[in-house]
């Protein structure tokens, strides 16, 4: 049980403060309380107390002279002030020596006293954890970790584990961390009920002898990308030696992984393919940086795969684990195969057509000549025409007006921007112009588009 003490100058808020909280429901008990700061830091001399609530304005001893005699006695000692109002200068002083939180008497008689509560506690083991972990070394020879995806979800787990009386210790704010001699088999039962989709357990072998602190770095290090690799569908459990965590391997950067996936090669040849998926996998990305190189994948080989790029983020929101994402490359190359196939084109042709239709898709918002596309293709003219409506079923002006239209239907629908702006954005800078080609290609103008969509 976690030992608190209370200390208010004013009797009857003292005491509201006592009857109001479930002390016990937290795994605290109250073990004194006081009027004064000299009586609590002579019950403090004499008593183990691991919580201390506090007021900061109170006759004699009191504010940051009396937490900071009260630390001295106990310095292992976590506060939580008591105010009466949010006293901007004074609670940015009590931070500054380190008090563990913070409220307003008013908010334990108004709020959810549970939340406010259960976040005290959270915040509690987690300092005693960086307080106590610190000191020690590893006793068994392996450790079972709780991984959670937030702190949010730490904390749910943190209830669950108390609810069915499981000792358990904070490794993070995202991991909790069990002895080997644990009863794995109920903790796992423990898991399958909270939720195994956004939790792992972690099994982590040769770890006698490690320092709690440095085995909860190494974790912080590597442990997103392990998972990142590891994680399949339907398994929650993974067994890790703890050599095999320090050993650091240097990813391909978003560069290389960029002129990697966008090379012909790399689609039709099978072995290229599979050695690239190892590349891409092991990538130094953030989850950030990995979706935003994957878009430009997708949007690249868009006009192979039939798909809608535009639809990207939405496709692929949800997606955190390897497995997700090598299923999306697959699926895409797949299409992009298919396409590929039908066409019966030789692999160089293939790639100066798509050279030429990502140029098309870049730069629609001005004038492209044909001449452009034979320059940057090396082709001739008839030879340039007649691959490029054998690859994409249209003429170079209709695959042009095509994609512009589209685009625009587009920015209708998505946007309130005015007509001759959008006419701007996909090429048109005669915005008459626009609305006739939108209407022969739609059968409505650009108004009465963007009213039924």
């Amino acid at each position: 049980m976690i030992r608190v003490f209370v200390v208010d100058d004013e009797k009857l808020v003292r005491r509201g403060i006592l009857g109001l909280i479930d002390w016990e429901k937290y795994g605290m008990e109250v073990v004194g309380d006081s009027g004064s700061g000299e009586e609590t830091l002579e019950f403090l001399r004499k008593r183990e107390v691991d919580l201390l609530f506090s007021d900061l304005e109170m006759p004699g001893l009191s504010g940051i002279p009396f937490l900071q005699e009260a630390r001295l006695i106990r310095p292992d000692i976590q506060i939580v002030v008591l105010t009466m109002h949010q006293e901007f200068e004074l609670i940015q002083q009590a931070l500054r020596i380190g008090i563990l939180d913070y409220i307003t008497k008013a908010q334990i008689e108004e709020e959810n006293i549970d939340a406010l509560m259960d976040g005290i506690k959270i915040r509690y083991l987690e300092t005693m954890r960086h307080t106590q972990l610190g000191e020690r070394n590893v006793l068994y020879n392996e450790v079972y970790i709780w991984e959670t995806d937030n702190k949010k979800r730490c904390e749910e787990a943190v209830k669950t584990l108390e609810r069915n009386r499981f000792p358990f210790e904070f490794l993070s704010e995202t991991r909790l961390l069990f002895s080997g001699e644990c009863n794995v088999i109920r903790l796992k039962s423990i898991i399958e009920d909270f939720g195994p989709e956004d939790s792992s357990l972690l099994e982590i072998k040769q770890v006698k002898g490690i320092p709690y602190d440095q085995l909860a770095d190494t974790l912080k290090a590597s442990m997103a990308d392990k998972l990142f690799e590891d994680r399949r569908p339907g398994c929650f459990t993974y067994a890790y030696l703890y050599p095999s965590l320090l050993q650091v391997h240097s990813g391909a950067s978003r560069k290389e992984i960029l002129d990697l996936c966008l090379k012909m090669e790399f689609m039709l040849n099978g072995e290229c393919y599979e050695e690239g998926m190892e590349k891409i996998c092991r990538a130094a990305l953030s989850p950030e940086e990995r979706t935003a190189v994957f878009y430009h994948f997708s949007l690249y080989w868009s006009d192979f795969s039939g798909k809608d790029f535009t639809r990207y983020f939405e496709e692929v929101n949800g997606f955190r684990w390897w497995y997700q994402w090598r299923a999306w490359f697959d699926e895409t190359r797949s299409l992009v195969l298919k396409r590929i196939g039908e066409s019966n084109a030789e692999i160089s042709t293939m790639e100066a057509m798509h050279k030429a239709m990502n140029y098309i898709r870049e730069h629609m918002d001005r004038e492209i000549t044909l001449e452009e596309l034979l320059h940057l293709t090396g082709m001739s003219k008839s030879h340039f025409s007649k691959n490029f409506k054998k690859i994409t079923g249209k003429t170079f002006v209709t695959y042009l007006n095509d994609m512009r239209i589209e685009s625009a239907k587009k920015y209708l629908a998505e946007t309130k921007q005015p007509i001759y702006w959008i006419a701007n954005q996909v090429g048109y800078t005669d915005e008459h112009y626009f609305r006739r080609i939108f209407r022969e290609r739609t059968g409505k103008n650009p108004k009465q588009y963007r009213e039924n969509n």
